[in-house]
């Protein structure tokens, strides 16, 4: 087992939860609420090259909040986090090909290299090496990920706790050997954006299958924060963490939120397309 996660998986004493909401681009806003957060407790604990992975037990996120997630659990400082997404948000939304874009706006391909890169990289390995998987043993927190498994039709809360249902390293389609990388670009499938993404479970054995995935956000459970507490404290995921304000602190960051108010909008301009464009982004937002 990871031995940090072992660490941090003892029910004993107080616990913190990270939670990262989604937003695309957004996502820069809780960039630098973190950093400030981080900061302070630099100061505070008299600790400069504290990162927030030391602070936090358990960090979850949904979208880009599992981007920031994955990246806080693989101990990179907020400044790098940072640094990432002002680096990388032309590039993360770079717009699709024409005749793409009648699927989806924008291609994944270079935000997904840029996943790949950075997580092996902030785990210790080559930028272009075996990819780290989710079970990697540098991961210095628990970390969840919520994604929608379009194949089944269900919401896909995936995490590296090794109590969960299919995280038994026994099994052939043991969750934790999946591409760490490949998860979180899942979970960043918002339907319309970007294109889904295709997850091999039981890879190189008789059993292997796929799933097709697209951004939890568009279930039940686009809320990193809840779900992250039911899965510390509900008996199935055999965390057993106690709850109580001396027990248990959840820190739950948003991206901030702008209706895209319509005054001008007329009956006949609804249609199939527009809804197209606008049921995703609505439904993720209201949830």
């Amino acid at each position: 087992m990871n031995a940090y996660v072992e660490e941090k998986l003892k029910p004993e004493g107080a616990k913190k939860i990270l939670a990262c909401d989604g937003g695309g681009i957004l996502g820069l806003m809780s960039v630098e609420i973190l950093a400030r957060l981080e900061a302070d407790l630099r100061t505070a604990q008299g600790k400069p090259d504290l990162v927030l992975a030391d602070f936090f037990d358990f960090v979850c996120g949904t979208s880009t909040g599992a981007i920031i997630a994955a990246c806080v659990a693989a101990g990179m400082p907020m400044d790098h986090i940072r640094a990432f997404y002002v680096g990388s948000g032309k590039q993360m939304f770079d717009k699709a090909s024409i005749f793409e874009r009648l699927r989806y706006s924008y291609n994944d391909e270079p935000l997904a290299k840029k996943l790949r890169a950075e997580l092996n990289r902030a785990l210790g390995y080559a930028p272009e090496g075996a990819p780290a998987t989710l079970g990697d043993e540098h991961l210095r927190t628990v970390l969840m990920m919520v994604l929608r498994n379009h194949t089944t039709d269900s919401p896909w809360p995936v995490s590296n706790n090794p109590c969960a249902k299919y995280n038994q390293r026994d099994r052939k389609d043991c969750n934790l050997n999946l591409p760490l990388w490949q998860l979180v670009r899942a979970s960043t499938a918002a339907p319309t954006f970007f294109p889904p993404e295709v997850v091999t479970l039981a890879a190189g054995t008789p059993d292997e299958y796929q799933f097709i995935f697209v951004d939890g956000g568009v279930t039940t459970y686009n809320n990193p924060a809840f779900l992250a507490f039911q899965m510390a404290t509900a008996a199935p995921y055999k965390m057993n963490w106690a709850t109580g304000r001396d027990q248990l602190l959840i820190v739950s960051v948003g991206t901030g939120s702008a209706a895209k108010a319509r005054p001008g909008l007329e009956e006949s301009e609804l249609w199939l397309l527009d809804h197209a464009k606008s049921i995703p982004a609505a439904l993720m937002n209201a949830a």
